[in-house]
């Protein structure tokens, strides 16, 4: 958190110092509308490839290798979506990492330890484990300049399963292996089982891409970044608490029934900061209060 805060100071000091307008991109880190969308794409394109295969089970005449097709088109495009999670570099990233340290194991690598750090805080509003991660990465840094490589390839691998963004990567992860348990049923020629993997399959995919689960992680990244920037630049605190509100009702016109009330309730919470925005004490107790209740929103 405090390197995020430093990075973040020298980035509102360059971008003031410029006399430039905030946008609506405000600072471009983690989750961004623009990977919403292509998450939202690539999984209706999944979505519909998934019904289509249930399609063809149904015929009286099953063609194996239909189906077959679907359900390979459908994982092809899941996996798409995933690389478009900002958790999906950061997993690869530090694949990489782990085997530059295997291939040459005496090299300082604490430098490479920081930059993963950084690209790990810029998501941190949507990591379930963010504090231990960090406190796990910043002990794995200092290690790192003693050359304690068997020791770093031990915390990257700890690290590496814990850089998740739930509201993404579960529902994604979920609906493709239950597409592989279709494939594998189908192979099998258990069509009925086929088919109830594939409705499994279902309830993920519509969260993706007609239920309230990306606008939500849109809403823990912004009221994140709100409140980061809260006593750095109270405009730009503004203007994410703003799109965190925007999103929010997004989430609730859409949301299921499961998620619907604490939605609701969030939603309130939200609008009520803007009435006590400038009272330092009660906004920052309003948006850590907020936070501890999106960690409920799965």
């Amino acid at each position: 958190m405090v390197r995020l805060v430093i990075f973040l100071l020298f980035f509102l000091y360059s971008f003031n110092s410029k006399g430039e307008n905030i946008n609506q991109i405000y600072l471009n880190e983690g989750l961004t509308e623009n990977q919403v969308y292509n998450i939202r794409l690539f999984t209706t394109r999944a979505l519909n490839l998934v019904l289509d295969a249930y399609s063809s089970l149904n015929k009286k005449r099953i063609i194996r290798k239909e189906t077959y097709t679907y359900l390979d088109a459908s994982l092809f495009f899941l996996n798409e979506a995933h690389q478009y999670s900002p958790s999906y570099i950061i997993y690869r990233q530090i694949e990489a990492l782990e085997k530059r340290i295997q291939l040459y194991p005496d090299e300082d690598y604490s430098e490479d330890l920081k930059t993963l750090l950084i690209y790990i805080e810029e998501i941190s509003g949507n990591l379930e484990d963010y504090d231990y991660v960090r406190k796990k990465l910043e002990d794995t840094i200092k290690k790192a300049a003693f050359l304690e490589n068997q020791y770093v390839l031990d915390s990257l691998e700890i690290i590496k399963e814990k850089v998740s963004i739930p509201l993404i990567d579960d529902p994604l992860t979920e609906a493709k292996n239950l597409i592989g348990i279709a494939k594998d049923h189908l192979k099998a020629r258990e069509y009925k089982k086929s088919k109830q993997a594939l409705e499994l399959a279902l309830n993920p995919l519509i969260n993706i891409s007609y239920r309230e689960n990306l606008y939500m992680a849109l809403v823990k990244e912004y009221i994140h970044k709100g409140k980061v920037t809260y006593n750095l630049n109270r405009r730009i605190s503004l203007r994410y608490l703003e799109a965190s509100l925007y999103a929010v009702n997004k989430a609730f016109y859409v949301s299921s029934r499961e998620n619907r009330d604490l939605i609701k309730m969030l939603r309130e919470d939200i609008r009520l900061i803007f009435k006590n925005f400038y009272d330092e004490k009660n906004t920052e107790k309003m948006l850590n209060d907020i936070i501890e209740k999106l960690k409920n929103i799965r």
